[in-house]
């Protein structure tokens, strides 16, 4: 191929995920969005023309109660040209009235990228849940993230430290849009690279992150396996390693902070998070930590639940300022 006469053969506005039959006459295109319900069609690959729609998500129980799309947004990035994307999740009850404390929820990879690129990623961050305790959710793909062209990823190389800066410049011209965002209050959480960022978050942006959950977080890159640091911070490790470092940075902490970790966790060591709290008691900083001894790197059934629970009053005490509950179920008991 060229790369002339080609015919775009999925023209809707959404994420195709496509199949192309054995005998290539034809394709399946599982499409949707963040807020177009799956449909999985049969194409002609010749034309692209519809020939059967197979299915349809059923969302009827989810319009009962009262649920809403998660919304896309777009802001300026720190170059002050880049278009940056995100997406939004309010309470089913919100009322443009109010305003909103604002929780990020950030994995800035930068392998991968937030922003839900279809129907059931929006679903499945679990960020409407948190959004019905009385804020706003928004997920953010700055300049660095992954999935864009090679100068936007570029951004993140030796830099992985100021990947939070669009977050930071995309909530506040949130704010200046509309009145129910409130940029004083903003809390973010994050597991695994995302936990280093709202570990980061409080460290590195101390003034505008007031609450941050940090879970199962490489908070410094000299101590993560080789391979993953090394292809975005380069090699040898030098004083950028240091600089980014959530360790080197304890002593800035001003806000509410919770770190977790799984004991047996041998994905990122937690002896990370081990030194950032003994970092943390040295620069005297008030911070909460628990530790899972039995889990690894992902928490699983009911430690996960304990978990979800304890996240969710973090920010319901630290930035709603309401005392939170914690005897609750997490869902319907089966009969």
């Amino acid at each position: 191929m060229n790369g002339k006469g080609l015919k775009l053969l999925t023209p809707e506005d959404a994420n195709h995920d496509i199949t192309v039959s054995p005998d290539g006459l034809y394709l399946s295109d599982n499409m949707s969005s963040l807020n177009q319900p799956t449909k999985l069609l049969l194409r002609d690959t010749k034309s692209g023309n519809i020939l059967k729609t197979i299915t349809t998500a059923e969302t009827s129980e989810l319009v009962a109660m009262n649920w809403k799309n998660a919304e896309e947004f777009s802001a300026t990035g720190r170059d002050g040209k880049t278009i940056i994307y995100g997406a939004l999740w309010k309470p089913t009850n919100f009322d443009p009235l109010k305003k909103y404390p604002v929780i990020d929820q950030s994995y800035t990879g930068p392998h991968t990228n937030m922003f839900p690129r279809n129907f059931i990623t929006s679903l499945t961050r679990s960020n409407q849940a948190l959004a019905e305790l009385g804020f706003i959710v928004v997920t953010i793909d700055g300049l660095g993230s992954g999935g864009r062209s090679k100068e936007f990823h570029n951004y993140s190389y030796k830099n992985m430290g100021k990947n939070l800066t669009d977050h930071v410049l995309a909530i506040k011209e949130l704010g200046r849009k509309y009145s129910w965002i409130d940029t004083t209050r903003v809390g973010i959480f994050g597991h695994s690279a995302g936990g280093f960022d709202a570990g980061h978050a409080v460290l590195e942006f101390p003034d505008f992150y007031k609450v941050a959950v940090a879970s199962s977080a490489d908070h410094d890159f000299r101590m993560e396996k080789a391979w993953w640091p090394e292809m975005y911070m380069g090699w040898p490790v030098d004083s950028t390693y240091h600089l980014t470092s959530n360790i080197t940075m304890a002593g800035n902490l001003k806000g509410k902070l919770l770190i977790t970790h799984g004991g047996i966790d041998e994905n990122v060591n937690p002896s990370a998070t081990f030194k950032l709290a003994e970092a943390l008691v040295r620069a005297d900083k008030e911070f909460d930590m628990l530790i899972f001894p039995s889990q690894r790197h992902g928490y699983q059934g009911k430690f996960n639940d304990y978990f979800t629970k304890k996240r969710w009053n973090y920010f319901v005490e630290h930035l709603l300022g309401i005392e939170p509950v914690w005897n609750f179920e997490m869902r319907p008991k089966t009969p």
